[in-house]
């Protein structure tokens, strides 16, 4: 490795310099941040799909993307309560669309706020403009609830597509390499 490279890294990052001055919490925090950023698209990703097939669209992308994030969770809760899926079944999906709306608030607090470490108070602090509001939202923040955060997308992605084989799979291909049913997304 060379001079510029960060031993904590364990490879040559691609721009050096843009690590300069980074500690080790920071460092903590920018992987636990894209980790959050990679869940997150995932959680929307299936989400999308699952949207698809509640409004029994023929094409995935046929038509606009209905929004992501907090906009999509309500788009498809509205499309859930419209259904004629059984109550259990909507239940559960309701379920989880409120965890993504809450997942998805923090993951905004995260990615779309300032990061700061606050001298007085020996803590990280995010600054992110709220909607209505005259003043920004300010929230201490510990490095560890990025990783925590991309934690629980992870398993709200387990879940949505479980539910989503369960509700709209369809029998895979054996040449594929699976069995079963598997989720789809009309594409």
């Amino acid at each position: 490795m060379s001079e510029n490279s960060d031993h904590r890294l364990g490879f040559e990052p691609p721009i050096p310099h843009l690590l300069d001055g980074v500690g080790e919490e920071e460092h903590a925090i920018n992987v636990g941040l894209g980790l959050v950023a990679r869940q997150a698209a995932e959680a929307e990703y299936i989400l999308h799909g699952i949207y698809v097939h509640l409004v029994e669209a023929e094409r995935a992308y046929s038509q606009m993307a209905v929004a992501t994030g907090g906009k999509l969770v309500k788009e498809c809760r509205a499309k859930v309560e419209a259904s004629t899926l059984p109550a259990s079944c909507q239940a559960s999906l309701t379920e989880d669309l409120d965890a993504a709306d809450e997942e998805f608030r923090l993951r905004n607090r995260y990615l779309h706020g300032y990061w700061v470490y606050d001298d007085e108070s020996y803590q990280w602090l995010t600054l992110k403009g709220a909607h209505g509001m005259q003043r920004p939202e300010i929230t201490f923040i510990e490095p560890r609830e990025v990783w925590e955060l991309a934690e629980r997308l992870r398993h709200l992605c387990a879940r949505l597509l479980h539910w989503d084989t369960a509700h709209f799979g369809e029998q895979a291909d054996p040449e594929s390499g699976h069995q079963g049913l598997v989720s789809v997304k009309r594409s």
